[in-house]
């Protein structure tokens, strides 16, 4: 038998094979593990990307499911007046805006939440700057002056109160008209106080006072109501006091009509008042000039006579003298005066059987 003698040079040959592929084996198994980790991690970021993507298609649909709901809203009650709706969102924080620099037609807007701004061109609404809240509360007020001009909405919240400051023997017969008139605001909250500590619970408080008769100026934001000679509808004065702040810093504003009263305290600045006053009388401009123009072209088609006479009285005389109205003191005293002779005019067209202002 032959005798194979081991070559120490294959033996050491073969071991270093043996171990390479042992190496090459755990390099092969790490690699595959690191590839799948870095296969379901990038999986995992595109399940990811997908979830959140339909997260925001769906808050984006919300969103315009509820500017949907909240425009068409306000857009039906500038249609109807002394309506009171409600109207169920998911929770939302919305706002408003009145640019008084923008043209009246792009002056305010409102948004929810992160939402683009949805502008309302022609309605007349008066609001707190910002709310978050699942309910919106929605009352309206014919704006007349001596013909119809717009109809104004008041936005609230169930978390709101209007708090009527009275003596402490019920005595003050503006708060009455006030507390009783709003009764028709449905579930508008609205209530008496003696005290600025009655009621404290409500989010958002809104005080109102009555020719000077008001709560401590150092602790209490509140609006105090100066009406004119005819009473508290017809026009005055309010005036928006912060709380701590000199008399001085006060801002004094006219008011005219129910609609213009209920429109300083259904807002939360003296600026958004005023703002939303203002694009009120531009339409109030547009509407004159147009019933101006009716009036002019009713003459000429009328015999000479009473009617024709009227007429020509009403467009020189009340009309006219109504034309590009500011918001001040002298401009609402004014178109206050000249409505009620409208409304004697348009009464003395009726009873002569002549064609009507409005």
């Amino acid at each position: 038998m032959k005798h194979v003698k081991n070559n120490p040079k294959n033996a050491t040959s073969n071991s270093l094979n043996s171990l390479w592929r042992r190496k090459k084996g755990v390099i092969d198994v790490q690699f595959n593990w690191i590839f799948v980790m870095i296969a379901g991690f990038i999986i995992f970021l595109f399940i990811i990307s997908i979830v959140f993507s339909q997260k925001r298609n769906a808050d984006a649909q919300a969103s315009i499911g509820t500017i949907n709901q909240i425009s068409t809203l306000l857009k039906s009650r500038q249609q109807t007046a002394n309506v009171y709706s409600e109207i169920t969102l998911p929770r939302t924080d919305l706002s408003f805006m009145c640019d008084p620099e923008a043209d009246y037609t792009r002056g305010f807007t409102f948004k929810i939440s992160n939402a683009e701004r949805t502008q309302l061109p022609t309605e007349i609404i008066f609001a707190p700057p910002s709310i978050t809240t699942n309910k919106i509360m929605v009352w309206s007020q014919a704006f007349d002056l001596g013909f119809p001009v717009s109809v104004f909405s008041y936005i609230t919240t169930a978390d709101a109160a209007i708090l009527i400051f009275n003596d402490s023997d019920n005595t003050n017969e503006y708060a009455k008209e006030l507390y009783i008139d709003l009764d028709t605001a449905s579930n508008i909250t609205h209530k008496y106080i003696a005290s600025t500590t009655e009621y404290s619970s409500f989010a958002r408080r809104t005080i109102v006072c009555f020719n000077d008769k008001c709560p401590s100026p150092n602790n209490n934001d509140y609006i105090n109501i100066s009406p004119g000679s005819s009473g508290i509808f017809e026009y005055g004065n309010v005036t928006f006091h912060k709380k701590g702040q000199q008399a001085s810093a006060d801002k004094s504003l006219p008011y005219i009509t129910k609609a213009g009263l209920y429109g300083a305290i259904f807002s939360a600045s003296s600026n958004f008042y005023s703002c939303q006053m203002s694009r009120a009388l531009k339409q109030f401009e547009i509407k004159r000039a147009l019933v101006e123009s009716r009036l002019k072209l009713m003459q000429d088609d009328l015999p000479e006579g009473t009617c024709k006479l009227t007429l020509e009285v009403t467009v020189d005389s009340e009309i006219h003298p109504m034309n590009n109205p500011g918001f001040n003191w002298n401009n609402v005293t004014l178109l206050y005066g000249k409505s009620l002779d409208l409304d004697r005019d348009n009464t003395d067209l009726t009873m002569n059987s002549c064609p009507k202002i409005y």
